[in-house]
C-alpha cells in the first residue's frame, strides 16, 4: 500500500520528478515527527507547507530553494493546505526569503492572518498556473475548516495534506474538526481515481483507493461502537471514552475524548443522539 518511509531530502515521487517532498522537522504529534513539503513543477514552482519552525530546517528548505531557482527554476508562489502549526510555521520565513506570495483557502487565511501574510487565495477546483504541469485545489473540510488537497492529474498524485497519513493518525478535533465534513471530503478523493496520495506526515501512499477505503470503514465502525455506547440514560463523555474506545490506553484517553465529541456531533446532526447540557461537559444519550 505505502513505500517505507524515507527521510531522504530531497526526494522525487517515482515516475514524476516534478514532485518533490523535502521532509523538515516539525511540532506534530507522535508518531510523526516530520512533515512533508512538496515543491510541485519543472519550471515554475509551488511549494506547499513549509511547516517547520526550527532555524536549521528552514535554512535548509531555503538553501534547497535557492539551488533551485540557480538553476533557472521560478518559485510562483507558497501554497498552505491548512492552518495547524506543524503546517504554516516556515511560511512568513520563506515567503520573506523568495519574495513570494503566500496563498490559502479563505478560512485557513483568517485563522493565519496574524502570523501569515496571505497575498492570494485559493477556491474549490481554482487551477494553479505551472505551465506544463496541471495542478488544482479541492476544498476538503473536515479535519481543518480552510483545508485544501491539490490534485496532479499527469502523475494521479493527490497531495493530501492531513487527509490522511502514513505515519501516525489524523485527528478530528470539534469545533474545527467536524466528522461529517471529513468523511465526505474522503469520498471526494476516492473519486478521483488517483495513482498516489502524498500526505504531509510519512511516505507517498500507492493505492490510494485501498487506504481511503480504510479511513471510510475505520471511522463508521467507530461511530457505530459510540451508538452501543450511548443508552436512554444520559452520560459525559467520561464515561463513554471506554465504552466507546475498549482498544484505546486509558493515556489516550484525552484524545479519545475529542474524536469521540466528533462522533457524538455527527449523530446528533443525524438525530441518532442527544445531548443534555453542554456539548463537552454535558451528558449524551441516544436520541
Amino acid at each position: 500500500m505505502m513505500q517505507s518511509a524515507s527521510m531522504t531530502r530531497p526526494e522525487a515521487l517515482p515516475e514524476a520528478s516534478w514532485i518533490q517532498r523535502f521532509p523538515v522537522r516539525t511540532p506534530t504529534l507522535p508518531p510523526a515527527t516530520h512533515t512533508n513539503t512538496y515543491v510541485i513543477g519543472t519550471e515554475r514552482l509551488v511549494i506547499i507547507d513549509p511547516a517547520s519552525p526550527y532555524p536549521e530546517e528552514q535554512s535548509a528548505l531555503a538553501a534547497w530553494l535557492d539551488e533551485l531557482v540557480g538553476q533557472g527554476r521560478r518559485i510562483a508562489a507558497l501554497l498552505l493546505t491548512h492552518h495547524h502549526i506543524d503546517h504554516i510555521s516556515g511560511a512568513a520565513a520563506l515567503a520573506r526569503h523568495l519574495g513570494v506570495p503566500v496563498a490559502a483557502h479563505p478560512e485557513t487565511a483568517r485563522r493565519v492572518a496574524d502570523r501569515v501574510p496571505i497575498a492570494q487565495l485559493i477556491s474549490d477546483e481554482e487551477p494553479i498556473d505551472l505551465g506544463d504541469v496541471p495542478l488544482r485545489a479541492l476544498f476538503t473540510p473536515g479535519h481543518a475548516p480552510g483545508h485544501l488537497c491539490f490534485y496532479e492529474p499527469r502523475s494521479g498524485a493527490v497531495l493530501a495534506g492531513d487527509m490522511v497519513a502514513s505515519v501516525g493518525t489524523i485527528i478530528i478535533d470539534p469545533p474545527e474538526g467536524d466528522m461529517r465534513l471529513y468523511l465526505s471530503s474522503l469520498e471526494r478523493l476516492r473519486g478521483l481515481g488517483a495513482r498516489w496520495l502524498l500526505p504531509a506526515h510519512g511516505a507517498p501512499v500507492t493505492d490510494p483507493d485501498l487506504l481511503l477505503g480504510h479511513y471510510v470503514r475505520h471511522r463508521l465502525e467507530r461511530e457505530a461502537r459510540v451508538l452501543d455506547a450511548l443508552s436512554p440514560t444520559p452520560a459525559p463523555i467520561p464515561d463513554l471514552v471506554p465504552r466507546a474506545y475498549p482498544d484505546v490506553a486509558p493515556a489516550i484517553y484525552p484524545l479519545a475524548a475529542r474524536s469521540l465529541l466528533a462522533h457524538l456531533l455527527k449523530l446528533r446532526d443525524e438525530g441518532r443522539a442527544a445531548v443534555e447540557g453542554d456539548e463537552v461537559i454535558g451528558a449524551w444519550r441516544r436520541a
